[in-house]
């Protein structure tokens, strides 16, 4: 067989894998973003749907569980980012870098127990379990998108059905309206507490499922700090998606495949390893660093009320 077509297929199936945690989370927090709540715990988040995940997949034997669990873990956590910063009108930024480090001490704390335990044969199964028919030189790639697991194609899709709930329901439009201007969506009779609240508390379950899919079907076990900033990475993407979750899908592989990269020039380039598994984060700090600039904010369609409490006592006096 042609070693070019294992190297791609194995790229090919990497940047798969590690698009996941990304999609799933950046479209959860354009959703956030889009009601005017950023949240920052979204690392947070992440974490403990990540062990929560392996938790009850040792303990129930079901994977599926193990999902479901890790989103209403990361949907508790950002709850409490939305009771500080929506109901009691507290600094965004504040909240979210505390949610994080939350999240960060309760999964180093608990997490002890279940560092190395291995979850092989508990993570998602492929689509196509069979032998993939065609000719060799191909059979490399076509394994690596035929044996991904469902939750790879069901990741494809959650950002779009986001984007139709955003711009085609009733709710959608109260969400957008609330990251627009809440003065004018409350006296249109929406409720900007309770829809920030549902907006951040779908974020967050959306980064749970993330990081449970990191600990279930990426890496098969708990480690500590497992996320190793992808839920920084996920935040950086959705200005960059245009706060779009249909485009975040763009943004994530691209990430995606610059991560996948980093991993295998490991050891075969003469450059070091830390240099290489930096290169995804140093890109994401320099896209963030030019989009943050106000006229690139308001081209890009930044939500005008974005990172700005809505305080009803303060609109009434």
């Amino acid at each position: 067989m042609d070693v070019d077509s294992f190297v791609i297929g194995n790229f090919i199936y990497l940047t798969l894998k590690n698009a996941v945690p990304l999609i799933l989370a950046s479209s959860g927090e354009a959703v956030s973003e889009r009601a005017g709540v950023i949240n920052l715990g979204v690392e947070g988040s992440m974490l403990v749907g990540a062990l929560t995940g392996v938790i009850t997949t040792l303990i129930t034997g079901n994977v599926w569980l193990g999902f479901l669990a890790g989103g209403l873990a990361g949907l508790a956590l950002a709850l409490l980012h939305g009771l500080i910063s929506v109901l009691f009108g507290g600094n965004q930024i504040v909240s979210g870098l505390a949610i994080a480090m939350i999240g960060g001490g309760i999964t180093a704390l608990v997490g002890r127990a279940y560092v190395g335990r291995s979850l092989f044969g508990l993570r998602p199964p492929p689509i196509y379990p069979y032998e993939v028919p065609g000719p060799d030189h191909l059979k490399p790639i076509l394994s690596s998108v035929l044996k991904q697991d469902i939750m790879v194609f069901i990741s494809i899709v959650i950002p779009l059905l986001i984007t139709y709930m955003l711009f085609r329901t009733k709710l959608g439009s109260a969400i957008r309206a609330c990251g627009e201007n809440p003065v004018i969506a409350e006296s249109l009779g929406v409720n900007v507490i309770t829809t920030r609240l549902v907006a951040v508390g779908l974020g967050g379950f959306l980064s749970g499922l993330g990081g449970a899919y990191l600990s279930l079907g990426v890496v098969g076990s708990w480690v500590e700090n497992l996320t190793a900033g992808m839920g920084w990475i996920a935040v950086g993407l959705v200005p960059l998606a245009m706060w779009i979750p249909s485009r975040t899908l763009l943004t994530s592989y691209l990430m995606a495949a610059l991560i996948s990269t980093s991993y295998m020039l490991q050891g075969r380039i003469g450059v070091s390893s830390y240099f290489l598994v930096m290169i995804p984060y140093i890109t994401t700090v320099v896209m963030l660093s030019i989009v943050s600039i106000e006229r690139f904010k308001v081209r890009l369609g930044a939500p005008s009320a974005l990172g700005k409490p809505y305080i009803r006592e303060e609109r009434l006096g």
